[in-house]
């Protein structure tokens, strides 16, 4: 997989989650997730190691972004990108 792809798909994530309130059940707020998102899409662009346990924790099932996805009525979104980030995973 490109780069490309994965830092188009974090983007994604980022724009879902700014319109979105955080969830009592996720182990981070929206900022937090925001933060980490962000920090690995300039690790990315500049072409430094991502973190993929960090990546594959935020895209668990259960996990913050899955949990915010489904309070705020993504769900379906969370599944079409996490995809893209379980192939960049499994590439790795």
């Amino acid at each position: 997989m490109e780069i490309e792809t994965l830092i188009s798909a974090l983007e994604e994530m980022i724009i879902l989650l700014k319109n979105s309130q955080s969830s009592d059940w996720a182990s981070m707020s929206i900022e937090e997730i925001i933060q980490e998102l962000e920090s690995e899409i300039a690790k990315a662009k500049h072409s430094e190691g991502i973190d993929t346990k960090l990546l594959g924790l935020l895209f668990a099932p259960t996990g913050a972004i899955q949990e915010t996805s489904i309070d705020n009525g993504w769900g379906n979104g969370f599944l079409r990108i996490s995809e893209v980030v379980d192939e960049f995973l499994s590439d790795e």
